[in-house]
């Protein structure tokens, strides 16, 4: 076999493997195509989100039993009794204590309407409504959290699979390149040995570029929460517009927009809402409640009683203190949470705007040396010249695009990390 055939063979091998997991599902199913713009969509059916925006419903529910209990309670109860009695006796207090005497007919019927009002209980109940509408804004702040996670998630997952995909584009093209290069029968026996050398070489590193994006491929996937063995390809471009930013005005509208924050904000209402609720215990309740009955041996009942009462209940709590105590610690507790989560956002916008602005500056640079070399090999192609001069002319040229490649997807990253960071998108 040919050193040809042998490279040729090589090269088959490698896009073989580069397709095989996705050719064992292509018969059966049609592959599918994803932009950008589709993986963004397909975010809301991650089970993460799904849970949070359950999370909302909840607090929502609970929310509306809050403003429930500024409502009296009502009720209608009816009850009919048999009884044998040698003696006046009381019914239990679930049957409204009715009492009964050694009499016929030994029936007893009873049908009762009731309201139960409380006029004052110290705001337990204005608190309580409280405590579950910053519960549900807080809700709505941890899903807004995750919803940012997952973007920045799937692009960083999709920048990552375009970049791999070039990789293994050029890896290969330079493989295929390199190998007709060292067939070169004016190589003499030194320069063949390290010809031969950058083709091994080569060959090592297509092969890792192909296994790289295959797990990047497989990181896509799980990303999006799809089956595995989905048989898909990306489509999209590698290319970035510079963003301008002012740190200190970005560190603002994190603490402004960030719903971590928020969270924490709504966490600190929560638990100060908390330490009332505890205060409010020692406060009496006044109330009101009124009852009419129908009572009768038989039917129709014509014996009717009602009542109207005004009343106080005084707690007396013993474990108060004890309450109110671990109430101020949570409280506490929320308070150095919430400072520690400032000093890492802070962190995080500023190095995420460092990051960016650093491969900005670079990405120009990088594509000016590129296109510079590319100019001089594309005017120097075809010329005669020693084949380890053209070879290591192409690797260093391929090194230079992948160089920008990278570039512009660190850029691309640094940008989607900020966005995170900042809490929303950043204008070009």
């Amino acid at each position: 076999m040919t050193r040809r055939q042998h490279t040729a063979l090589l090269l088959l091998a490698i896009a073989l493997a580069a397709t095989g997991a996705s050719a064992q599902t292509r018969a059966g199913t049609p592959e599918r195509i994803y932009d950008l713009g589709d993986a963004m969509r397909l975010i809301r059916n991650d089970p993460r989100l799904q849970s949070s925006e359950q999370d909302v419903i909840i607090a929502e529910s609970r929310v509306t039993e809050a403003k429930l209990r500024f409502l009296p309670e009502v009720g209608v109860q009816a009850s009919a009794s048999k009884y044998n009695a040698l003696y006046p006796f009381a019914l239990s207090q679930d049957f409204r204590s009715i009492l009964l005497y050694p009499e016929a007919p030994q029936n007893i019927f009873s049908g009762r309407g009731y309201f139960n009002l409380p006029i004052y209980e110290g705001q337990r109940t204005l608190n309580t409504l409280r405590l579950a509408q910053a519960a549900h804004k807080q809700a709505l702040s941890n899903r807004d959290s995750v919803r940012m996670d997952l973007v920045a998630q799937v692009k960083d997952a999709f920048y990552r699979l375009l970049l791999a995909q070039e990789r293994a584009s050029a890896a290969t093209e330079n493989l295929g390149a390199l190998a007709r290069i060292t067939e070169d029968p004016g190589l003499g026996p030194w320069e063949r040995i390290e010809a031969e050398s950058t083709l091994a070489v080569a060959r090592s590193r297509t092969a890792q570029a192909v296994q790289d994006e295959q797990s990047s491929r497989l990181a896509f996937l799980k990303s999006l929460n799809l089956e595995l063995d989905t048989s898909f390809r990306v489509t999209g471009s590698l290319e970035t517009v510079p963003a301008k930013i002012e740190v200190e005005k970005a560190v603002l509208w994190a603490m402004e927009l960030r719903p971590e924050l928020q969270s924490q904000t709504y966490k600190a209402q929560m638990d100060a809402i908390g330490v009332n609720l505890a205060f409010s215990r020692r406060y009496p309740t006044l109330f009101v409640a009124g009852d009419y009955e129908l009572t009768d041996s038989h039917f129709p009942l014509r014996k009717n009683n009602w009542d109207v009462t005004i009343g106080v209940k005084l707690p007396l709590s013993y474990d108060l203190w004890s309450q109110l105590k671990q109430k101020r610690a949570e409280q506490r507790q929320g308070q150095l949470a919430r400072s520690d989560l400032q000093d890492r956002v802070r962190l995080e916008v500023r190095s995420s705007a460092q990051s960016m602005s650093y491969w900005q500056d670079e990405v120009p640079r990088r594509l000016a040396q590129w296109l510079r070399v590319q100019s001089l090999y594309d005017a120097t192609r075809g010329k005669p010249g020693p084949a380890l001069s053209k070879l290591r002319a192409h690797e260093g040229l391929m090194e230079l695009r992948l160089a920008y490649l990278e570039a512009v997807t660190e850029h691309l990253l640094a940008r989607t990390r900020l966005e995170r960071a900042i809490g929303r998108e950043i204008a070009p």
